[in-house]
């Protein structure tokens, strides 16, 4: 009797990202292909969210080298939106996103997913801020903005205990994504907060693993809105959250 292997859908979220598009997917295939020891079936999913750019063309091109498995294109703007559109959409066992610039080591990649096939946790997520964690590069009024947020996070949800919400380097089984996708409100850069929150009222177990992540200089993440937008979310979660 033949084994059934275990299917990954690794999702990356993008926007305008025709230009690095080909060279990191293919940093990443090699990694994937090169460190497959229990030989999982992974695919690779792009969701582009409103590119202006190329991006589609670069995709479909891709698509067609067999680089990558599935394109979704989605005409609005939104990280959140695009990543609950991909995981709905997605047969696999385990979906697990990561942003295209591949800030966080891939050294932490299979340690993530088997948190959740060989652990048995419901959610895995990467952390800059745990001990154990190496941040690189970073801009001092990011790593100020990211510790306060997360001390903010702290107070309101003393029961929380995660060091890291927005960590864009997550996996999460597919039995849990599709309870809690229809409870998560935020379409934008709050997912993962909202998601994580929601998680802990369900009592859902949460693997927290320490990972070495090099900034990325070139992202165009608005910190002020992000940060109102932030704020706001947890005022709502926290009104709405008994």
């Amino acid at each position: 009797m033949s084994i059934k292997k275990i299917k990954i859908d690794v999702i990356l979220p993008v926007f305008n990202e025709s230009e690095v598009l080909e060279k990191q997917l293919r940093i990443l295939k090699d990694y994937l292909n090169h460190n497959n020891y229990h030989s999982y079936i992974i695919y690779l999913t792009v969701v582009d969210n409103g590119s202006t750019d190329q991006t589609q063309e670069v995709a479909k091109k891709l698509l067609k080298n067999k680089l990558l498995d599935n394109y979704i294109r989605i005409p609005e703007k939104g990280r959140g939106r695009a990543l609950k559109i991909a995981m709905k959409k997605s047969r696999a066992d385990v979906f697990c996103y990561m942003d295209i610039d591949l800030s966080t080591d891939l050294q932490h990649f299979f340690p993530l997913i088997n948190g959740i096939i060989i652990d048995n946790y419901d959610i895995s997520i990467g952390s800059r801020l745990s001990n154990g964690s190496e941040v690189i590069g970073r801009k001092k009024i990011r790593e100020i903005t990211s510790r306060s947020y997360n001390i903010i996070v702290k107070i309101l949800f003393p029961k929380s205990r995660i060091d890291d919400m927005q960590c864009g380097f997550k996996a999460i089984s597919r039995e849990k994504a599709q309870i809690l996708l229809p409870l998560v409100k935020n379409n934008f850069w709050f997912f993962d907060t909202e998601l994580l929150l929601l998680s802990r009222k369900l009592n859902l177990q949460i693997k927290q693993l320490p990972v070495k992540w090099i900034d990325d200089p070139s992202s165009s993440v608005n910190i002020l809105k992000t940060a109102i937008e932030d704020l706001i979310g947890l005022i709502r979660i926290r009104i709405n959250i008994k």
